[in-house]
């Protein structure tokens, strides 16, 4: 049977003709996009059991540690707060400063939520698993909701920003939740997503032999839809939120990190956005930012110096070589 016949999903850009990417993924001609060929069903995604579906109790505390090699659960609660969540955080605030109303989708143990909700914004998290969202609530006492989103009462134009971290690429129906997403914001608020980087000159065989990085993110059960950038502006394009601003992102070697919004994006002035935390709990935040520049200075410092002792250990093993070749020649 072809790849193509296996493929039980047309791409959210209503395409039918896909490409031969790999065994378990298909490239749509249209966009672009890597479509999972062998993903879950839309059914089987769900949460209705959280004891026994695939993103219940037991993706937490054993697939993401056991099958993906992930820290656990109550590992990640601690580590993410000092490694992703503040990369976000900064990037949060040169676009919406608290008090903004912010929700995330799919936030895991909530440690983000909780890092903004010490900022200063209102901020709220959503998952899947009734498990988690005790989990989240009880380790940060943050206000939770189980999803998925388009089931939840909220009311539409109410929010300054959403934020999905990791979660686009899982979403078996891209273009309804983001519709959902778009229709949750305010006139003027942002999505801020974080997801896996396809890219149109990648070949599988390619990143196999070369050991690529991205090769972390073929884990098909669950990433139905890897974007490119372009095809992921053109996903929003074809919501109506045609202003996109892509980001640096933490993990640059595959994830793309980016802002869209139906209206002009509008950045807020470094000053601004230090000041707008500058409040009783915003000082810790501070604090932790300001760890956070000294330490990455410190490591740019690290790889200077690592440099120049590279290059001098070099120079050292060219004028050895020199030496030889001349005590050799005298005799």
């Amino acid at each position: 049977m072809s790849i193509q016949a296996m493929n039980k999903r047309t791409c959210w850009c209503g395409s039918t003709d896909h490409h031969e990417f790999s065994a378990e993924y298909v490239r749509c001609a249209v966009c672009g996009t890597l479509i999972s060929c062998v993903g879950l069903s839309d059914d089987e995604l769900k949460v209705a059991d959280d004891d026994s579906d695939f993103y219940g109790k037991k993706y937490w505390l054993e697939h993401q540690n056991q099958d993906l090699g992930f820290p656990s659960i109550f590992q990640r609660a601690k580590l993410d707060l000092t490694d992703r969540n503040l990369h976000w955080l900064k990037t949060l605030l040169r676009y919406k400063a608290p008090p903004s109303k912010v929700l995330e989708l799919g936030c895991s143990h909530g440690s983000f939520v909780a890092l903004l909700r010490q900022a200063g914004y209102d901020a709220s998290g959503m998952e899947m698993s009734p498990w988690v969202v005790e989990f989240a609530q009880e380790t940060f006492d943050i206000p939770m909701l189980v999803g998925p989103v388009e089931n939840i009462e909220l009311e539409a134009g109410t929010f300054d920003v959403v934020a999905l971290m990791d979660v686009l690429e899982h979403l078996p129906d891209p273009v309804g939740t983001m519709s959902h997403a778009l229709r949750l914001l305010k006139p003027d608020g942002i999505l801020l997503i974080q997801t896996p980087q396809a890219r149109d000159e990648m070949v599988y065989s390619a990143l196999v032999e070369t050991k690529a990085p991205f090769l972390e993110q073929f884990k098909s059960d669950e990433h139905l839809y890897l974007f490119t950038q372009s095809s992921a502006t053109a996903l929003f394009e074809r919501l109506g939120a045609s202003f996109v601003q892509f980001e640096p992102a933490i993990f640059h070697q595959y994830d793309m990190f980016f802002v869209v919004s139906r209206q002009p994006i509008q950045m807020i002035p470094e000053a601004d956005a230090e000041k707008s935390i500058e409040t009783p709990k915003g000082r810790f935040v501070q604090a932790l930012l300001d760890q956070d520049k000294r330490i990455k200075s410190l490591d740019e410092h690290v790889k200077i110096i690592d440099a120049d002792r590279a290059a001098r250990l070099e120079q050292i093993h060219t004028l050895t070589a020199m030496v030889h070749d001349l005590q050799a020649k005298r005799k």
